[in-house]
């Protein structure tokens, strides 16, 4: 059973600068979020994914915390690999301002069943890459005008047993 899972997800124009990598990396031929066809399935940054249920409260939190932070912007600081197996995650790195970091740390500490203990703000590029195609992939992905920043302008909760995903929060314009 996939994670349960409170996300950030881009306003238009970042989300089709995240988009159009994953696009590079197909038709190069190489691993990429493109492939993943799953309704939940675009470009995000996650907060907390919980192998157990999110709570109410927590969701209440994430609504009252993260809300008025909306729109938020995060800049890039470079392309992470994540993994220590034959197949690597690439993933952006991304830097919230102080605020959105206190806040992802209020709602972190109410879902005990976090999937990862500590949060790394990453935004995925291609899954299950294998180490020998990295050069290629990170040429594809120099080669290709990715984004220096992006704009979250939405909360939104993931449940897998209900197979639902609900905007808990949507920013309002400018």
């Amino acid at each position: 059973m996939p994670d349960h899972a409170l996300e950030l997800s881009f306003e238009p124009a970042s989300a089709a600068a995240v988009v159009a990598q994953w696009e590079a990396l197909k038709a190069a031929g190489l691993p990429s979020q493109a492939d993943h066809r799953s309704m939940t399935n675009a470009p995000h940054v996650t907060l907390a994914a919980a192998v157990v249920g999110i709570e109410d409260e927590a969701v209440r939190v994430a609504r009252e915390a993260v809300g008025p932070l909306l729109p938020a912007r995060m800049g890039l600081r470079g392309l992470v690999l994540i993994g220590r197996g034959a197949r690597v995650t690439v993933a952006h790195l991304v830097e919230p301002d102080h605020a959105l970091a206190a806040a992802v740390a209020r709602i972190r500490a109410l879902v005990p069943t976090l999937r990862h203990p500590v949060w790394t703000p990453h935004v995925t590029v291609a899954r299950r890459v294998p180490r020998r195609l990295l050069p290629e992939a990170l040429e594809v992905l120099q080669a290709s005008e990715g984004p220096r920043e992006l704009v979250c302008d939405r909360l939104r909760w993931w449940d897998p047993e209900l197979g639902t995903i609900e905007d808990v929060v949507v920013a309002g314009p400018g």
